[in-house]
């Protein structure tokens, strides 16, 4: 399972959680925000809805590694926080964890059928794609970080009428790296 069918996974679990969600609206505002800490403690972030949590295998780039993802959805808008903790051969290796950091917010792109862009980002920066997500046209704003043993993403993404851009950066902005855990961060390589 790579990156791409992990996402792909998330907004397939979206319908049946969108159904019950709808449900739920007449008795429950559209965004109801509440902090939740994910990662395994490393991340504090607002989530819009009731949290979901999945953990998968995951390949991605040379390494597999146990990927934890923490999903949240407002009609077909998805809110996730990814993470996975880092072995400790990748851990003590920069540029095992650069390759990692780098093949994440490629795999952005690539979820989004999009070009990568000509220069990436700085890890914690706002990633912002648009393309198309299961066949519709979509859109995503991410951070992706990559610290000395946890590589962790946040992803907002959906449609134009799903996803109002505010929402997007609401969500980013609640997003923080708890800096009580160890969190070298390191900053992506120039392709």
């Amino acid at each position: 399972m790579t990156i791409s069918s992990l996402f792909r996974f998330m907004f397939k679990k979206t319908g049946v959680i969108v159904g019950l969600a709808l449900l739920m609206a007449a008795c429950s505002p559209r965004y109801n925000w509440r902090e939740v800490d994910v990662a395994d403690g490393y991340v504090r972030a607002a989530f819009p809805d009731r949290v979901f949590t999945e953990t998968r295998d995951l390949p991605l780039d040379t390494h597999t590694l146990r990927f934890t993802l923490a999903t949240a959805t407002v009609g077909e808008a998805v809110f996730a926080v990814g993470s996975a903790p880092l072995p400790a051969d990748i851990a003590a290796d920069p540029v095992a964890r650069q390759a990692l950091g780098m093949a994440l917010m490629y795999s952005l792109y690539a979820n989004m059928q999009a070009p990568p862009p000509a220069t990436w980002p700085d890890y914690g920066q706002d990633i912002e794609v648009r393309g198309k997500a299961m066949g519709k046209p979509g859109w995503l704003q991410a951070r992706v970080w990559v610290t000395d043993t946890m590589l962790i993403e946040a992803v907002a993404a959906g449609t134009e009428e799903s996803l109002p851009a505010e929402r997007a950066r609401e969500f980013l902005r609640s997003v923080v790296v708890n800096p009580a855990k160890p969190a070298g961060a390191a900053t992506p390589a120039k392709p």
